[in-house]
């Protein structure tokens, strides 16, 4: 039974942040009046003579046990995931269906598709060629995870080879389409491979290659925010406990830090799945071979 949250739209931050207390992690929706893990009240005064140890010791009052208090300032975590619309010039990849906070899991089919200059995106499917325009806003697109894109001065050499691999009709018409051959991840491989930039066309030369550098790093972050997502939407909290040869480095930690390298219970763990999870009307055609797991949600 979840917990009663608001509902998070396909298109908003729900906003996850993270406090230290009590040698522990919080991750959360909303800054709580007493910790999940001492009950302790996270606005605690401490007398002075405690707050001159905790200068010298951050763990002296828990060592004492004493008042608890928070040994940094809460930071929300880095949400990754864009408005497709927004990224010129881009790679951009989102579920086949629904979206990833709420729909995905590690078998779901994947789509991939490129934005132009413009902000408009193309995409290859089993309706043939399509380009969504920039202001029509498309509300399948409005969550996506951004697999790489180009600065600036390629702008116009970008929309130029795009406009070149579209017009060859036959190849990307709706005959031509093959849900395990020639699909959505064919289509940008051929026009990333006929663009001639140095990382993401090197690494477009194989199907393996571009997955294993481009986009299993993106998903790998992506399933560690949507488990722990989840974890607070059925608990209202997440608590996750320090180990204690990392206890008296918390000082150190900062935001860029985050929940990445911090969840190590199995959110973003590898395993093996089935061929299904690169094909239908997302990243298909990957040989046969045992390939890396795009990425393990957790629930």
């Amino acid at each position: 039974m979840l917990a009663t949250t608001s509902t998070t739209t396909i298109t908003s931050d729900p906003g996850i942040l993270c406090f230290h207390h009590c040698n522990v992690k919080v991750f959360c929706f909303t800054l709580p009046h007493t910790c999940p893990q001492c009950n302790a009240p996270l606005d605690a005064d401490v007398d002075a003579d405690t707050s001159a140890d905790a200068d010298a010791d951050p763990n002296a009052d828990l060592d004492r046990g004493g008042p608890r208090h928070l040994l940094l300032l809460p930071f929300r975590l880095p949400y990754p995931f864009v408005r497709a619309t927004q990224h010129p010039c881009a790679i951009v990849l989102r579920p086949s269906a629904g979206d990833f906070l709420n729909d995905y899991n590690n078998a779901t089919d994947l789509h991939i598709a490129v934005t132009t200059s413009g902000g408009d995106i193309v995409e290859f499917d089993r309706f043939g060629l399509r380009r969504h325009r920039r202001d029509d806003n498309p509300t399948e697109w409005r969550q996506s995870l951004l697999v790489g894109d180009v600065p600036e001065p390629w702008h116009d050499f970008w929309d130029e080879v795009l406009q070149q691999i579209c017009a060859q009709s036959v190849r990307w018409s709706i005959a031509s389409y093959a849900e395990e051959s020639h699909n959505c991840y064919a289509f940008v491989l051929a026009f990333l491979q006929a663009l001639g930039h140095a990382q993401l066309s090197e690494a477009a030369r194989s199907k393996t290659a571009f997955c294993e550098q481009c986009i299993v790093p993106r998903t790998t972050t992506a399933g560690k925010y949507i488990s722990l997502y989840r974890k607070i939407r059925r608990s209202g909290s997440y608590v996750h406990r320090q180990q204690a040869k990392t206890r008296n480095k918390t000082a150190t930690l900062t935001s860029s830090s985050s929940y990445s390298s911090d969840i190590n219970d199995g959110v973003g763990s590898r395993k093996k799945v089935s061929k299904k999870g690169y094909s239908s009307s997302s990243i298909a055609g990957i040989s046969s071979r045992t390939q890396p797991t795009l990425c393990t949600i957790e629930e």
